[in-house]
């Protein structure tokens, strides 16, 4: 998928044959907006309406096409054509000019020091950023507005200078630049809007509440909606929440206006307010960003857990062709040399409880139980089921435990291989026998206690594993386990006592 980046210089590619068009309605949307602030200086609330500095700063910033020479001397003649529409003097013309394009360039030339990542506001951190460009800018107009443009636009008598064109850029800006840096990119409109009735429930609640706190009436009516902001900063994506976030504003003002008794309000006021809306905006967008963030990792996480099974069952699929093709070369090679016939039948047994057991890891792996930890119960009742019916078969669990999937293996074939003397010489071999596996576990060792019992026939019961089954044991359970086995003669039976580190296995709480 191709970066935004990428995307910006693919359109700026396609626009370069009607830049023309491009730069003439920047431009006139850039005079639009002045306009727009200038026509309501004359309000003490609608004087907050200050937007065309915040618009040319989130344009150039977003498309690269427009921050070239003639996207800004688009704006800069959008701004005379505005000039000369209003009759300002050649003084307050020059001031203006100075005032707004000084804001653009410094919010401008801050923003382009950070990666685009953070321009389209896509970290957590990238709020910080953000206000890293837009605070210093407004400060930039709190200082250079009463110096280049005087009180054109305030009462002196009720605030001072610096309060008032820090405030109304400040506000301003939070409102709508964040709006402009998250666009989304041509085709991923479909992303951003709630389809379903339960995506548009924030957004309903955002409007009821609303309407409420008109209804309820007084400066305290602007609370109202901030809760259901913040649901819909928690639901949806950035270009949304901030999209919202504006409307917000947009609402606090025109319900000021039109819904509230202003006349007792001081200018001093109108600023407390318009600061308040200003931090207010900043909360649902630090939510939002947040938890998109956290969203796409979800994505990005599910998309890999996918693309892993796939790998695990394409591996899983290989592995059984592994065991079908060792079993048939161990079927091609008995036939060359009949005297191997009982060898062969070992391996051909073991490879089976392997078989088993890797059977019992990626059944575990799809379930996602206990962190596709495997259990010492389950795994002895995956082993044992081929010898079902032979002797009576009893698995007793005290305490259970899981292991790692990297230990299945060699506990599998220890298993195996004492299921496989018992079918010889012990429990299995006797309809009547009775087969005994405990597991419990004490500070620091697992003991499993594996215990035989057969019929009183007079004879001493074998207690020796064949000789490569020893063998095998020790390598397994002494060598690469670092446990420890021994065998005991008990009343009418056997007795294999395997003592395993605990810290191999991991406690679990069983639920009958």
């Amino acid at each position: 998928m191709p970066s935004s980046g990428e995307i910006d210089v693919k359109v700026g590619r396609q626009s370069a044959g009607r830049a023309w068009l491009v730069y003439l309605m920047f431009g006139a949307a850039y005079s639009a907006l002045f306009l727009l602030g200038v026509y309501t200086e004359n309000n003490i609330i609608l004087g907050l309406v200050w937007p065309a500095n915040a618009f040319m700063l989130g344009m150039i910033v977003r498309f690269p096409l427009l921050a070239r020479p003639p996207g800004w001397l688009a704006c800069l003649v959008g701004f005379a054509i505005a000039i000369w529409t209003i009759g300002y003097g050649l003084a307050v013309s020059v001031g203006l000019g100075a005032y707004n394009f000084g804001i653009v360039a410094i919010g401008y030339v801050l923003l382009s020091r950070f990666d685009r990542v953070d321009q389209r506001l896509e970290r957590p951190t990238s709020i910080f950023c953000l206000l890293g460009a837009v605070v210093p800018a407004s400060l930039f107009g709190g200082i250079a507005g009463p110096a280049l443009v005087g009180s054109l636009y305030f009462n002196p008598a009720e605030v001072s200078a610096f309060r008032f064109w820090f405030s109304v850029e400040l506000l301003n800006q939070l409102a709508l630049v964040p709006m402009l840096l998250t666009l989304p990119e041509p085709g991923q409109w479909k992303q951003q809007l709630p389809l379903s009735f339960h995506d548009q429930a924030p957004i309903l609640a955002l409007a009821l509440s609303a309407v409420v706190g008109i209804l309820f009436g007084g400066i305290a009516a602007f609370a109202f909606p901030v809760p259901a902001l913040l649901w819909c900063a928690i639901s949806y994506r950035v270009f949304l929440t901030a999209v919202l976030t504006f409307t917000f504003c947009t609402w606090a003002i025109i319900a000021t206006f039109g819904f509230v008794d202003v006349a007792g309000f001081s200018d001093s006021t109108v600023l407390s307010i318009s600061m308040a809306g200003a931090l207010i905006s900043l909360s649902p967008l630090i939510v939002s960003t947040t938890t998109t963030t956290r969203k796409e990792y979800l994505e990005q996480t599910k998309s890999l857990a996918a693309e892993r099974e796939l790998v695990s069952r394409e591996l899983d699929y290989r592995i059984k062709n592994l065991f079908a093709l060792v079993n048939g070369l161990i079927g091609l090679t008995v036939r060359d040399f009949p005297d191997m016939r009982p060898l062969a039948d070992v391996l051909r047994s073991r490879l089976v409880a392997l078989r088993f057991a890797h059977d019992l890891i990626l059944n575990e792996q799809s379930t996602g139980t206990i962190g596709a930890r495997i259990s010492v119960r389950e795994l002895l009742g995956v082993l044992l089921r081929p010898y079902e019916d032979g002797a009576e078969r009893r698995v007793v669990v005290d305490e259970d435990a899981f292991v790692d999937r990297g230990l299945v293996t060699p506990l599998a074939l220890i298993f195996h291989e004492l299921a496989t003397n018992s079918t010889k010489y012990g429990a299995l071999s006797d309809p009547q026998g009775v087969l005994e596996v405990q597991v419990r576990r004490n500070s620091d060792q697992l003991h499993i206690i594996w215990s035989e019992k057969v019929p009183e026939t007079g004879d001493q019961p074998e207690v020796a594993v064949s000789g490569f089954g020893s063998q095998l044991l020790d390598l397994t359970i002494k060598s690469q386990l670092r446990g420890n086995y021994t065998r005991r003669f008990v009343e009418g039976g056997v007795e294999t006592e395997i003592t395993l580190p605990g810290r191999l296995f991991h406690r679990a709480v069983l639920t009958e």
